[in-house]
C-alpha cells in the first residue's frame, strides 16, 4: 500500500511539474513621428501705410504697433523663416484713371523682433532694417519648439524711412503717382 501511495504521489508530482507551460506572444509596436511645421499670423496680417502729409513723403513712416505683424511657429524640428515679395513693384489701383507704374518695394523695410516670445537660441534679422525684396531672405533660424510662448516673433514694418532708403531719394523725390498700391509679401517656414 505504501508503494501505491508513493507511486500515486510521484505521478501527481510529475503531473504538476510538467503541466506548467510557458508561452510567448509577439506584439508589434510602432511609433510615427510626423514633421510639424506650422506658421500662424496672429496679428498684423494686413499692413496699410497711409502717406498723407509732406513729412510722411519726406521722412517716411516709422514702425509702431499699427505696422507690426506678429506670428508664431510650432515646429518639431529646427526651422528657418523666409520672407519675400510677390513682385518688385506693388500694383496701383488706378482709382482716378491715372497711369500708375507701380510702387517700388525697396521703399518698404522690416526688422524682426524675437523678444515677443521666450526663444533664446537662434539668429534673426534684428540688427538693422532690411529693404523688402523679391529674392528670398532668411529672417529667422530657430530651434524646434511650441508656438504659444516660445516661438513668437514680430516683423516691424517701416515705409521709406532713412533706415530703409539710406541715401536713396525719399518718396517726394521719387515722384510716385498718388494711388493705393497693393502687393503680397510671403513668409514661409522650412526645415533646416
Amino acid at each position: 500500500m505504501k508503494k501505491l501511495v508513493l507511486g500515486a504521489a510521484m505521478l501527481l508530482f510529475a503531473q504538476f511539474s510538467f503541466g506548467q507551460v510557458s508561452d510567448n506572444a509577439v506584439i508589434p509596436v510602432s511609433v510615427t513621428l510626423n514633421s510639424i511645421l506650422r506658421l500662424t499670423v496672429v496679428s498684423g496680417g494686413n499692413i496699410q501705410f497711409v502717406v498723407n502729409t509732406i513729412e510722411d513723403y519726406q521722412a517716411g513712416i516709422s514702425n509702431s504697433a499699427r505696422y507690426t505683424t506678429r506670428f508664431n511657429v510650432a515646429s518639431s524640428r529646427d526651422f528657418d523663416v523666409l520672407i519675400y515679395s510677390e513682385s518688385a513693384t506693388f500694383a496701383g489701383m488706378d482709382y482716378d484713371g491715372g497711369t500708375s507704374t507701380g510702387f517700388p518695394i525697396a521703399n518698404i523695410g522690416f526688422l524682426v523682433d524675437q523678444s515677443a516670445g521666450t526663444a533664446t537660441v537662434g539668429t534673426n534679422n534684428n540688427t538693422a532694417v532690411t529693404a523688402l525684396d523679391v529674392a528670398t531672405t532668411a529672417i529667422l533660424e530657430e530651434v524646434s519648439g511650441g508656438s504659444s510662448v516660445v516661438n513668437v516673433f514680430d516683423i516691424q514694418w517701416e515705409l521709406a524711412t532713412a533706415a530703409v532708403l539710406g541715401s536713396d531719394p525719399n518718396l517726394l523725390q521719387q515722384n510716385i503717382a498718388p494711388d493705393t498700391y497693393v502687393g503680397n509679401v510671403f513668409i514661409n517656414i522650412v526645415p533646416n
